[in-house]
């Protein structure tokens, strides 16, 4: 992951341990999805109950990989939607510039 977008600074590294938040999203998606899921599989009898095991199970190992970097993304969004990024004043820089997510 890059340490700051290319077009306007703006720093995704923010400090040590900042994106730990964004296991809650890849965590919580995992177990929503299997929650609804297992129970749906199991009912209707498309599988039986050890072969949506096994199935939940294999998506749960799996997800979280594939999910990581749009959890990470979600946790940035929602750090900025709660708590924006205060740009410092660079000296020489026009004043547009000091606002936060110009261009992003």
């Amino acid at each position: 992951m890059n340490d700051k977008c290319s077009n306007c600074d703006y720093p995704f590294q923010r400090e040590s341990g900042f994106y730990l938040g964004a296991i809650y999203f890849n965590y919580g998606l995992t177990a929503l999805i299997l929650a609804i899921s297992f129970p749906i599989l199991t009912l209707i009898r498309t599988l039986s109950q050890n072969g949506a095991l096994f199935l939940g199970l294999g998506f749960a190992m799996v997800f979280p990989l594939l999910f990581f970097q749009h959890a990470r993304s979600l946790w940035l969004g929602m750090d900025e939607c709660f708590d924006p990024y205060q740009r410092q004043a660079r000296p020489n820089s026009t004043p547009s510039a000091d606002r936060p997510n110009q261009d992003c």
